[in-house]
């Protein structure tokens, strides 16, 4: 099936009870005849203004209603919805408005400061901006005029534009198609169902099985949009936390309050704080709805994992290979009768391992190493870069594959265990040594509550391996090292290691290493300077 999302959307508002609720955040409530309403209006003004198919609409607002009606009425109008990050400075917003030709601008309120010096025509093909609060434009345009749906022919090449930070450069922005994302969407071993015709996706909403979806990330990160889409998709609701800054009470309470039964988050930066409070607080919070906690872009440890199933024994936890690229490479599955090794997945449907050294694709079942790929679906390449596109997205033997350039070793009993990111591989003494492995033995450390490993220039080693940890005081650095020294090989332990009171994160929660290098770098530099 060559699934729109527009389509899609309109069918699931026309079959689903319209007093559900869609979207929640603390006590607004927009339910599904209001959102419905609500994007198709947005839909029609901004083919009204004149934007053609296909052009690129840019998002600036952080976990509000108006993000999710925003990307929905771009799917609708056949337009390119594009993230931004809110962290961005005036120049990092141009640069992501330059890269992809934005023709429209949809802004928070708070942002105003932020985007001002970039409308009103110091961006030639800018040409339709909305300020969403305050005295901005947009609750009339969403509250008045017709919104029936707008009965237009639709392509499942119609899609939206992922812009990913990475750890060095500038983001690169991944062009998806609908019909792509549906797809891997689908391939979820917790999808409710797998829909093979329009006919059955209304069946799907019918039967009304949907659930309330809470993602705990930004929806800037796709993750989070992601996981408020596939649940609307089937009639569902997204809810959406009251405050900015995370709060792991908050989060517990609202998933009581609005009977939540899926929870996104972003590895241990969200779910350690999540398992301490509920721990502190045992028997304080009904959360008899919720079943599933996933997590997509970052591992989480054993032991947090752990702690979250001695609170809630129900639930499943679900860790998410996956990649801005691509989706679906594989799924680690914990529950209270099945415990998963950090780093170990089942591998999605369509998951190969392609050998470094020669490039050949290995067997169904052969054991090795290589580069983590896949068979489509997947992104549709890099918007405006066709040589990363072909560096990403190769064609072997005739066959189309996606190789973000995650490194892994294909086990005996067919599953995978995650080496790496091949371009975080640390080369120290001619030794490879895989950062992600180096902080989970960390994060086992008692007293460890999060770890950041990276190499730095060394005259000596080529690069030394380096780490920053949350720890406080304890335990000791002796202790510490002999701890690791149970884990690991002498050349894949920090050379050096800095404490630090909060690791600096990405508004995504991912680790944000450069940053982290800076911190090093200037920690490293003083210790040598007293001596």
């Amino acid at each position: 099936m060559d699934w729109n999302f527009g389509d899609l959307l309109d069918a699931t508002a026309a079959h689903v009870p319209g007093d559900r609720p869609a979207i929640i955040r603390g006590d607004h409530v927009t339910n599904w005849v209001d959102f419905d309403a609500r994007s198709n209006r947005l839909a029609r003004a901004m083919l009204a203004a004149g934007l053609p198919a296909g052009a690129r609409i840019a998002i600036l607002a952080r976990n509000i209603p108006e993000f999710i009606e925003i990307a929905a009425a771009a799917f609708k109008a056949r337009l390119t919805h594009v993230n931004l990050n809110y962290r961005y400075t005036t120049a990092e917003i141009e640069y992501v408005l330059r890269d992809c030709q934005a023709a429209g601008l949809f802004y928070q309120d708070e942002f105003t400061p932020i985007v001002a010096p970039l409308i009103g025509g110091a961006i030639d093909h800018l040409t339709y901006a909305v300020r969403i609060g305050g005295d901005g434009a947009y609750d009339g345009i969403v509250s008045e005029g017709d919104a029936s749906p707008l009965g237009i022919v639709r392509s499942p090449d119609d899609g939206y534009l992922l812009y990913t930070g990475g750890t060095t450069g500038r983001p690169k922005g991944v062009m998806w198609r609908s019909a792509d994302a549906r797809r891997s969407q689908l391939e979820s071993p917790v999808a409710v169902s797998t829909p093979a015709s329009m006919d059955d996706h209304i069946a799907q909403v019918l039967k009304g099985a949907a659930g309330r979806v809470m993602p705990a990330c930004p929806l800037m990160h796709g993750a989070g949009l992601n996981s408020s889409l596939a649940e609307l998709l089937v009639g569902g609701t997204a809810v959406l936390l009251p405050s900015d800054r995370f709060s792991a009470e908050e989060l517990w309470s609202e998933a009581q309050r609005q009977g939540v039964t899926r929870i996104l988050i972003v590895g241990d930066a969200f779910a350690r704080p999540m398992a301490d409070t509920l721990l502190a607080n045992p028997g304080r919070w009904d959360l008899s709805a919720l079943r599933l906690i996933s997590s997509a872009g970052l591992m989480w440890s054993e032991q947090v994992k752990a702690a979250l199933l001695e609170a809630l024994p129900q639930l499943t936890l679900l860790d998410i290979l996956g990649a801005s690229e691509a989706s679906g490479f594989g799924y680690a599955i914990t529950n209270k009768d099945r415990a998963t090794p950090t780093g170990l997945f089942e591998p999605g449907p369509q998951t190969v391992i392609i050998d470094q050294e020669t490039g050949r694709v290995l067997a169904d079942g052969e054991v090795g190493s290589g580069w983590l790929a896949r068979r489509p679906p997947f992104g549709a390449g890099y918007h405006g870069d066709p040589e990363k596109t072909a560096s990403v997205y190769r064609t072997i033997e005739g066959q189309a594959y996606a190789v973000p350039g995650d490194m892994a070793e294909r086990l005996p009993d067919g599953r995978f265990r995650l080496l790496g990111r091949g371009s975080m591989c640390i080369n120290t003494g001619g030794e490879k040594v895989f950062v992600e492995e180096v902080e989970e033995a960390l994060k086992r450390i008692d007293g460890v509550a999060d770890a950041m490993v990276f190499g730095l220039p060394d005259p000596k080693w080529g690069s030394a391996v380096t780490a920053l940890i949350e720890a406080g005081d304890s335990p000791d650095d002796q202790a510490l090292r002999a701890a690791l020294s149970r884990d690991l090989a002498a050349y894949k332990q920090p050379r050096t290691i800095i404490r630090v009171a909060v690791l600096p994160r990405h508004a995504s929660g991912k680790s944000d290493y450069r940053s982290g290098m800076d911190l090093a770098r200037t920690e490293i530099s003083a210790r040598m300077s007293t001596g």
